[in-house]
């Protein structure tokens, strides 16, 4: 069962997916991208890091070593073992609380000058692959996959919340396992202001992810965050969209799949 159902503070929506469906290339379990608006960019989801002055150990190397001493187990899948095959590179999966206050926020600028290899190194769109390093120093947190991390969240709720005509928005959940046919998922029906503290509080005992699309009830913008992605993309108005270029908190980057950052 997932998190999200039974949930007292969603109810069934009285949209579907199907306008949804019309406006895209593809209908995907991981999310639904769609065309239609009149202008869209990324959110990128952020760093963070603990800065130290000493050299850290890895997250590869910290893995190694928990699993050197039983504190955990090897990753078998199939009889393949995942340890000897790949690097352990500390990324987070799902909606993630913010970190303590030591921890740093830093921006996808900061980090290409820090690592200063080819960027992107291949990707539909932002996502791990876009980041040439694998073996990442432990006081590195990167960027949540698949959800958008609190902070980022809230702050994009606060600015959606002023394009909208009503507070009731449409929600469709990444549901990669339920459905044979991602069209036939539920859509659901929030407040759209409720949102952030919904998923802040149900993220203390649970693994929760941000919603795949949320769109109001003119259907006048769209959130897409893939379960596979690094960003958020929002799509439209000019007016909603340069709101968020010009965020002090938020980082974007306008990116379409034939051009590079």
């Amino acid at each position: 069962m997932n998190w999200y159902e039974p949930n007292r503070h969603l109810m069934p929506g009285r949209d579907d997916l199907a306008w949804l469906v019309s406006r895209s290339d593809e209908v995907s379990f991981t999310g639904c991208d769609a065309s239609g608006w009149e202008d869209g960019t990324w959110v990128l989801h952020a760093f963070y890091e603990l800065p130290f002055n000493a050299a850290l150990p890895t997250h590869d190397e910290l893995r190694k070593a928990r699993v050197a001493s039983r504190e955990e187990e090897q990753l078998i899948i199939g009889g393949v073992n995942l340890d000897d095959l790949t690097t352990s590179t500390g990324g987070g999966l799902g909606y993630q609380r913010r970190p303590a206050a030591e921890w740093q926020r830093r921006t996808w600028s900061e980090m290409m000058a820090r690592f200063p290899q080819d960027w992107p190194a291949g990707g539909p769109a932002p996502c791990f692959r876009w980041f040439p390093v694998r073996d990442v120093p432990a006081n590195i947190g990167l960027p949540t996959e698949g959800s958008m991390a609190e902070e980022d969240f809230g702050e994009l709720i606060k600015v959606l919340c002023r394009h909208v005509p009503t507070p009731a928005c449409s929600l469709y959940f990444a549901d990669v396992f339920s459905f044979a046919d991602p069209r036939e998922a539920p859509v659901y029906e929030v407040d759209l202001g409720d949102l952030a503290s919904l998923l802040r509080g149900l993220s203390e005992d649970k693994q929760v992810f941000t919603p795949a699309n949320i769109w109001p009830a003119d259907r006048s913008w769209l959130v897409y965050t893939d379960y596979d992605l690094w960003a958020t993309k929002v799509s439209g108005s000019s007016k909603l969209i340069n709101e968020l270029r010009a965020h002090p908190l938020l980082e974007t980057l306008d990116w379409a799949p034939s051009e590079a950052p």
